[in-house]
C-alpha cells in the first residue's frame, strides 16, 4: 500500500533520490550521460531543503510505502505559468521505475490537483519531454496538446493542459484504481 502526503524537511533526501534516479533512467538516450551525469544526490537534497524552507506557495507531495520508503514525489505551483489561460502547473511527478505502472503516479497527480483546487486553481498545464513515454500517461488523462518548444542540449518539450481540474481528478483515481500492465 502507498500513502500520499505533505512532504517535510526530512523527505528531502528521499526525494532527491527518486529525482535523480529516475533522471538517470527516464532521460537516458534523450539527454547526453554526462549531463544526467551532472545531477548529484547532495545537490538535489539542498534543492528540495530550500524549496520547502522558502515561502513559496508550491505544493511538494510525496508517496510512501508502508516501510516508509519515499517511492515518487509531485510539485505542484499555482499561479501563472506563462500558458494562457492556465492557472497552475504540474511542476514535476516522478515515481521509482521499480514501481510504475501501479498507480502511484496517478495517486500523486490526484492529490496535486485537489491541493491546487483547494488553493482556487481551475486549470491544470505541465510540460514534459516530447520523447518521454510518460506524456502517454498524461493524454489518457485527457491532457490537450497545448504546444511545442525547443529547449536546452536539444530536447523538445510539449505542454499539456486540463480546463477542468475536478475531472482531471476523477481520472487520475481511476488511473490509480487500476494499475495499467505493462
Amino acid at each position: 500500500m502507498v500513502n500520499v502526503r505533505k512532504a517535510t524537511m526530512d523527505d528531502c533526501a528521499a526525494i532527491a533520490r527518486v529525482q535523480v534516479d529516475s533522471y538517470r533512467t527516464a532521460y537516458a538516450g534523450i539527454f547526453p550521460q554526462e549531463y544526467l551525469d551532472g545531477f548529484t544526490y547532495a545537490e538535489q537534497e539542498q534543492d528540495w531543503r530550500e524549496l520547502l524552507s522558502s515561502r513559496r506557495d508550491d505544493i511538494l507531495l510525496v508517496a510512501e510505502t508502508d516501510s516508509s520508503e519515499v517511492v515518487g514525489y509531485a510539485l505542484g505551483r499555482p499561479g501563472p505559468t506563462g500558458v494562457a489561460p492556465y492557472d497552475c502547473e504540474l511542476v514535476a511527478l516522478h515515481v521509482r521505475r521499480a514501481v510504475q505502472r501501479q498507480g502511484i503516479g496517478g495517486r500523486l497527480m490526484a492529490a496535486t490537483v485537489r491541493a491546487l483546487c483547494q488553493r482556487d486553481c481551475e486549470s491544470l498545464m505541465l510540460w514534459v519531454l516530447a520523447e518521454n513515454p510518460a506524456r502517454r500517461f498524461y493524454e489518457r488523462l485527457g491532457g490537450q496538446l497545448l504546444s511545442r518548444t525547443q529547449i536546452a542540449l536539444g530536447a523538445v518539450e510539449v505542454a499539456y493542459g486540463w480546463r477542468d481540474m475536478e475531472s482531471l481528478v476523477a481520472g487520475c483515481e481511476v488511473s490509480a484504481a487500476i494499475p495499467i500492465p505493462n
